[in-house]
């Protein structure tokens, strides 16, 4: 096995130095960039990060969405044998200022002049010492962003001029500079250990700020190579990647080309992720269910505008495919009745699906949040083989993932190679294996609290296992919410944010395996009151809950907590309780405490009323 990521791609540089490693958009076509024009731009990179006095184990910081500069940055920061710290790009200036002091990072590579708004602060400057932008222009796929906008980034804050460049102006230099840092370069890379840190990614924790999860290139190696064997990855694959990379199973998927040689195509953007994916016809992609979910709605509402007739024909079609589909999972003889029932279903609605995808997908991978059984076999039926895993950051990635010989809907596979599991006598899954992380950066005792003195990583989700070792998922242990688009929500910060403000008196925000997230309130009564006498209402703090201008001054008090959090994490949609949630309820413990569950099947009408009905 391979000791460390860098050796792991010169290694596959020097085989596949000619084949496309890499494409993306640029100027209305599809750019192609070799495996060795990769390893040239990343070494300018790294002796640029040199020449700027990075030493090795330094943090530097990437702030992008998901591109080919990303993943150059990338290499080029562990060729200079430092840290690779990802920041979300969603994310507001708030957290990305905390985890730039957090992790100490020295430099920061930024996707344009927005990003660069948000690390030019006099907290942030404390700490790095140059900045460098991928792009002059404004992106278009940020809430505010104005694509006409073009801002020098030497003329954005003050503080920047001089430490700031644009990212062709690092790699100009880097090659100017690289045989200065040749023997250095080559000695940090002999110098890598297995044990050494590779990245340190920043997720939600179920309280407090996001804490540090410490990766090394032995956690990396040994998670690309089981995922490779497990799914059968060869040089001839090609996947679409849209997954953010400052998330771990996104980041996970683009290092595993690293070992396999496939190549990579970047998505122009989440917008057009469907479109991409009929003109890449990749052989295979990862995506989060919320995509999934996106097709699926589509197509029924498409079939139900076409009229009555033609949606008994969609729903035909479907309920055929997915009796087909149930037999060949099994291995059993499909009728032949069934089978002329089925092409003519194929024919006429399950063929249209697999077309979105193009002629050459052997499967999609879904994770980062559970995938619905009923959406896994409504595509099932329709050919298209999504195959779910499980895992967290803390054990880079996948802990387990279905194949396509083996895969029932409704559970995340058998463990990859190497990793143990073991269910607790309270349900929780437990694993083990060289893929956990190292620990939590600078925070020793929260690492105890979640890797015992045997190793074992308690994930604090509840599971059971089948006889062939098949995991099944059937709760949460902690308090974490995973959206359907992935994204990892703490309810007590955003929860903190919304009582803070005069007028809420107690916050419960939902949406786990929901698009996004929304909120119980109840009211502060002294607040309610004294607003109701402001505004001549002879009202309670019971009947303000329905008062329409109370309502919106409610509304502006959750926009203003929400101007502090990631889009993600913000609150869509809330409603306002007429009594304060109680012990007497069972909403509370007797210590004051949250009882989730409880509140969230009390109100369960209620909270789902907070999303627009499905078309």
């Amino acid at each position: 096995m391979t000791n460390d990521l860098v050796q792991l791609f010169l290694a596959q540089a020097r085989v596949s130095g000619h084949r496309t490693a890499l494409r993306e958009r640029r100027g209305g076509g599809w750019v192609a960039t070799t495996w060795a024009e990769w390893s040239e731009r990343s070494h300018a990179i790294a002796a640029a990060l040199l020449d700027l006095g990075v030493a090795a184990g330094d943090r530097v910081a990437i702030l992008s969405k998901t591109r080919r500069a990303w993943v150059e940055a990338d290499l080029g920061v562990l060729l200079a044998g430092a840290v690779t710290v990802p920041i979300y790009p969603s994310v507001p200036a708030e957290q990305a200022l905390y985890v730039v002091a957090d992790s100490g990072a020295k430099v920061a590579f930024v996707e344009d002049p927005l990003q660069l708004e948000k690390l030019v602060g006099d907290d942030a400057w404390s700490g790095l010492s140059h900045l460098v932008v991928f792009d002059e222009r404004a992106s278009d796929d940020l809430p505010g962003a104005d694509a006409r906008r073009t801002v020098h980034v030497l003329e954005v804050g003050s503080q920047a001029r001089g430490r700031t460049a644009m990212l062709e102006e690092l790699v100009e230099r880097g090659r100017r500079v690289l045989d200065v840092h040749r023997d250095e370069l080559a000695a940090r890379a002999a110098g890598l250990a297995p044990d050494d840190l590779a990245t340190v990614l920043y997720t939600s924790g179920t309280s407090g700020p996001p804490k540090g999860v410490m990766l090394t290139h032995r956690n990396f190696i040994t998670e690309i190579e089981a995922l490779a064997e497990r799914m059968k990855l060869g040089p001839g694959d090609e996947q679409l990647l849209f997954l953010p990379l400052a998330h771990v199973f996104g980041r996970i998927l683009e290092l595993a080309s690293w070992k396999v040689g496939y190549t990579t195509t970047f998505a122009e953007s989440v917008a057009r992720v469907v479109d991409d994916l009929g003109e890449v016809r990749p052989t295979f992609f990862g995506s989060v269910p919320r995509l999934f979910e996106r097709i699926a709605q589509t197509g029924a509402a498409r079939a139900r505008a076409r009229g009555p007739l033609y949606e008994r024909g969609f729903t035909w079609g479907f309920d055929v495919g997915r009796e087909v589909a149930e037999l060949r999972r099994r291995g059993a003889r499909v009728p032949l009745s069934l089978e002329l029932s089925h092409r003519y279903a194929d024919k006429l609605v399950l063929s249209q699906v697999r077309r979105l995808f193009g002629e050459r997908l052997r499967f999609a991978l879904s994770g980062g949040a559970p995938l619905p059984r009923e959406l896994g076999e409504w595509f099932g039926a329709a050919g298209v083989t999504i195959l779910q895993g499980y895992g967290l950051t803390e054990t880079t990635s996948a802990t387990h993932v279905s194949t396509e010989d083996c895969f029932e809907h409704g559970t995340v596979g058998r463990a990859l190679p190497g990793v143990e599991t073991r269910i607790e006598d309270d349900g929780e899954v437990l694993v083990r294996g060289p893929n956990v992380m190292k620990g939590y950066w600078r925070r020793p005792e929260a690492t105890c609290e979640v890797i015992d003195s045997e190793g074992w990583f308690h994930t604090g989700d509840i599971g059971e296992l089948d006889a062939r070792g098949l995991l099944r998922v059937t709760d949460r242990k902690k308090d974490l919410i995973i959206t359907s688009g992935g994204k990892n929500v703490s309810p007590q910060n955003v929860e903190a944010r919304l009582t803070s403000e005069p007028l809420v008196s107690q916050a419960v925000v939902y949406g786990d395996g929901r698009p996004h997230v929304v909120a119980l309130v109840t009211l502060d009564e002294a607040a309610a009151v004294a607003w109701a006498r402001a505004h001549d209402r002879a009202a309670t703090a019971a009947t303000l809950a329905h008062d329409r201008d109370f309502r919106r001054e409610v509304e502006a008090e959750i926009a203003h907590a929400n101007q502090g959090l990631a889009r993600f994490e913000a609150v869509r949609a809330f409603a306002i309780l007429d009594r304060p949630l109680d012990e007497a309820h069972g909403e509370l413990t007797p210590t004051l405490k949250l009882r989730r569950r409880a509140i969230y099947e009390q109100h369960r009408e209620l909270l789902e009323s907070l999303y627009p009905a499905e078309p």
